[in-house]
Parts: structure tokens; C-alpha cells; sequence
């Protein structure tokens, strides 16, 4: 059995997408625990008037998405856990593939599945395919593949292997999650199913802001760069520190990528820079030019 954590706060008009997606699970051996975090609107209201016996509703006050994640994980019946966000849904054999890995794979610690980003019409944004089946080294993969094949609607865990890597980190408002998968990445391999299973709704409702905050908030600015690292976790860390330094500077947060910058001077170097502001000038000319060379041709 698996124990799926829904943390909820202020969804009311996509709450109710979210769960039915997971009550129709061909796979039907589970528990839902949803931890409302002091919502202001009806949404626990929404949730109350789902009848369903496996549905367990926790309400607190309002602490935090990882505070909620934290009551959940404490509250959780069973071994494994699965995670979704309000906002996104699940395809109806997410559960079914899950299990099948953890009745096969006995040595497994943590699953992912591919995903994509989808429209609140279910109109396609992008698709995050990784190519791969089989146990991977986070950072490595993430490396290789360009993006974080980890997201909280994917992630499904064995709880003593989070209790023990640590959970959600209360004093990070971005990047909380990325911080658990990279702890949980120092001791496990991860297993990736190749299937679209998990849908991430890009534009629901109170989204969380693409403004990063003050970087005292962030899971990058918290990292400590002087720990003892494998060669792929310090490239990874890098481009991370090195894209929210870019992202800083395109949102005018000036002060913050310098922050950012002295935070982690010496892990991260001018020539890192340079070489990061090379690499996008180069990916932008190339991406241009194929296009310029496209359109000539259809003249």
C-alpha cells in the first residue's frame, strides 16, 4: 500500500480535478492524506464534501507547503509515499507502474516517472522525457538531460529513506524540494520509469510566483558549497547557482545575484561565469540561425 500526500492551500477550483485523478487509480491499495494549510477560501469545504474511505483530511494552521508535506509525512500509515501538488493531476496508472517497481526492484529507495506541463485546458506545454528506465544518478542524469527529472507530482519515496535523509526544510520558501531530492540523491540511486505519468498545470490558480525571492529563501543560497561533493553534484550545483545569478539579474535583482555570487565565491568563479554567459549567448545564435536558415529555405 501507498500513502499519497495532497498539501492544500487556497485551490479550490482545482482541488477537486487533482483528487479524482487520484481515486481513479487502476491501482486502488492507498491511503489520501490531505493536509489543508489553513486555507481562506472554501477549498476545505471542497474536500470535505469528497466522500471517499481511503480520503483523510489533517487540518492545521497555516505554516507553509512544507510545513503541510512534514504533517503529512508524520501522519502517513504506510512505507512508501507519494506525492502530488494541488494544482496537478496524475494519469490514471501512475499508481499501477510505482507498484510495480517496488514489487520488482527490491532495493529501491526512489522512483520518478517522466512528466510534462500542461495548460489548465490540458493543452500541451512541454514534454520532460528523460529516455531512460533504470536506476540513475540524480545529479548525473540532471547533467546530462538538461532538466530535473525529479518534481513533487513524480516523487514517490520509501518514507525510512526520507526520515532519514532529511525532511522539508521550513525556512526555504524555493528550492525545498530540490534540497530533499539532493540529500535523498548523496545515498540512492533514482529509478525512473519512462512514462508520462504526472501532469504539472502550469497556469492554475496561485501558482507559485516566478519572481524568485530574496536569496536567503533559497535552497541555493543555503547549500553549503564546502561540503565534500562528487564531481556530478558540483557541476550540478554550479549551473544552479549560476542560473538563479542570471535570473536575479533578468528579474533587475542586482544586489541578490552578487549576494548569490559571494555566498559561494571561490565554488563558483568569474571563469564559471563567463563560460555560462558564453554557452547561452551560443545556444541563442545557433537556435537564430537554424531558424534564419529554415525560413530561407521555405522562400
Amino acid at each position: 500500500m501507498i500513502s499519497v500526500l495532497i498539501p492544500l492551500y487556497n485551490k479550490e477550483h482545482s482541488i477537486v480535478k487533482t483528487i479524482h485523478s487520484v481515486l481513479i487509480q487502476t491501482y486502488m491499495d492507498f491511503e489520501l492524506l490531505i493536509i489543508d494549510d489553513g486555507s481562506t477560501d472554501n477549498s476545505l469545504k471542497v474536500v470535505e464534501n469528497i466522500k471517499d474511505g481511503r480520503i483523510r483530511i489533517i487540518a492545521q494552521e497555516n505554516g507553509g507547503v512544507s510545513s503541510a508535506r512534514n504533517t503529512g509525512i508524520k501522519n502517513a500509515t504506510y512505507e512508501w509515499i507519494a506525492f502530488l501538488d494541488a494544482d496537478d493531476i496524475w494519469h490514471k496508472d501512475f499508481l499501477k507502474y510505482v507498484t510495480e517497481v517496488i514489487h520488482n526492484e527490491k532495493e529501491v529507495n526512489v522512483i520518478t516517472t517522466d512528466y510534462e506541463t500542461q495548460a489548465a485546458d490540458g493543452t500541451l506545454i512541454k514534454s520532460y522525457v528523460s529516455g531512460k528506465r533504470d536506476y540513475e544518478d540524480f545529479f548525473e542524469i540532471t547533467n546530462t538531460i538538461g532538466f530535473h527529472i525529479l518534481n513533487m507530482s513524480s516523487f514517490c519515496v520509501r518514507k525510512s529513506s526520507l526520515l532519514e535523509s532529511g525532511i522539508f526544510s521550513t525556512t526555504i520558501t524555493h528550492g525545498e524540494d530540490m534540497e530533499v531530492f539532493e540529500k535523498l540523491a548523496r545515498k540512492h540511486k533514482i529509478f525512473i520509469i519512462d512514462k508520462v505519468l504526472s501532469y504539472y498545470i502550469q497556469d492554475s490558480e496561485n501558482r507559485a510566483s516566478t519572481t524568485l525571492p530574496h536569496p536567503n529563501k533559497t535552497r541555493v543560497y543555503q547549500f553549503n558549497s564546502e561540503e565534500k561533493l562528487s564531481l556530478e553534484e558540483v557541476k550540478y550545483q554550479k549551473n544552479r547557482i549560476l542560473v538563479y545569478m542570471h535570473d536575479y539579474t533578468v528579474q533587475g535583482s542586482f544586489s541578490y545575484a552578487i549576494r548569490l555570487f559571494r555566498k559561494h565565491i571561490g565554488f563558483v568563479k568569474i571563469s564559471d561565469i563567463l563560460l555560462y554567459i558564453f554557452n547561452r549567448l551560443k545556444r541563442k545564435f545557433t537556435s537564430g540561425f537554424k531558424a534564419f536558415a529554415f525560413i530561407s529555405m521555405t522562400l
